[in-house]
This record gives structure tokens, sequence and C-alpha cells, in this order.
């Protein structure tokens, strides 16, 4: 078995609200075993480094930015895609805005710290998209930040789609839920099945972005 993990990063200034999903899984289907609320990087690291299963993380934050500012190619490719898909491209952010320089700025140092990790795998996720790009009901998908009932159908296709055991009470959260998301876009890349991919462009854009 395979460990997935979706990490919904904040701030640094902000970490109680960051949620991590840890799910163990295989090409069949993902179980949830564990689920992390308002961790520290130190709490991070604590959790994962010492861990012998392999591990696939997503991680929902801009792991790079673009020299001079502004997209990435990557940036614009996803933005593009959603879009067409009927979903709003504004919610694909540049990494130097004020407001995501933060954010941009905690994913890049965690995702260098946990690459260090044997055995590990990251990719740049977008919760959102994962499901976007994949699910027919739109309106859940653009309502499902402010709509628990939004999540509930997306929890339902969660299931058909096989990521299993996630407790009802995770849709009380949004970060809890945008986790368990930003794991399943993880585990579609990791076998092949993203429905979009923006490869790695090192050593400025290290990580894959897959949804």
């Amino acid at each position: 078995m395979t460990l997935y993990i979706g990490i919904d990063l904040s701030g640094p200034s902000n970490t109680k609200d960051t949620s991590i999903s840890i799910f163990s899984g295989n090409h069949e289907e993902m179980r949830l075993k564990e689920l992390m609320v308002g961790a520290t990087d130190h709490e991070i690291y604590s959790r994962f480094e010492n861990e012998e299963e392999n591990m696939v993380i997503g991680i929902d934050a801009p792991l790079s930015y673009q020299p001079g500012g502004g997209d990435r190619p990557g940036d614009r490719a996803l933005r593009n895609r959603i879009k067409e898909a009927g979903m709003k491209g504004a919610s694909i952010m540049t990494p130097t805005m004020t407001r995501m320089v933060y954010l941009t700025l905690r994913g890049v140092s965690l995702s260098r710290g946990l690459a260090g990790i044997p055995s590990t795998s990251i990719v740049e996720v977008h919760p959102g998209a994962a499901v976007g790009l994949r699910f027919s009901d739109i309106n859940s998908v653009l309502t499902y930040k402010s709509d628990i009932t939004a999540r509930k159908t997306l929890l339902d296709f969660l299931e058909i789609e096989r990521v299993v055991a996630i407790p009802e009470h995770t849709l009380q959260s949004t970060h809890s839920f945008d986790a368990c998301l930003a794991a399943y876009a993880a585990w579609k890349w990791h076998h092949g099945k993203a429905s979009f991919s923006f490869p790695a462009e090192s050593p400025i854009h290290p990580f894959e972005i897959g949804c």
C-alpha cells in the first residue's frame, strides 16, 4: 500500500487553517486513515519524516514562483483549462500576488523539506479542479466552499470513485474536505490519470502540477 496525502495549506501565520488527509491505497481504492487539523510545519515534518510507507503528497499551494513575477506557465494553462470546464479562472491566483505570496513562501519551504524524505513524491494540486474536471455537476463544484450540501454531493462522487471512509463530519470544514480532494488529485496523478498536468521545469519549477 501507498500513502496518499493531501495538504490544504494556509499561510505561515495562520496554521490553524491547515488540514492534512492521509489515505492508504492502491490503484483501485484509497481509504482515509487520519486527518490532521491546524498543523504547523514542525508537526508536519514530525508526522512524516520517519514514515516507512511510500508517500505521494499533493499540496494545494504554489510550490514555486515565476522569476520576475506574474503567472507561471502552469498557472496560465490550468486557468484556461478550468475556464473551459465552466469553473472560475480567478481561483488560480498568481503566486506573487499580495493575497498569495505568504502561502507561496510556505509552500516553497515545506515542499523542499518534504522532498528530502525517502520514497516521497510531491505534486502541486488544485482540489476544485480535481473534481471540476471530472464531475458533471459543475454547480456543486462552484458552490462547495460555501454550501455543505454541495460538499455532500462531491463526497458521494468520491465514494463512486473509490475514495472511501471519509466521515461526514469532515464536511463541516472546507479545509479538511479540500485536504481530501488534494489527496484524490495526487492519487489520480500517481496512477497516470490526471485530468490536467503540467510538467516540472527544474530548477525553477521542480514539481509537476496535476489534478
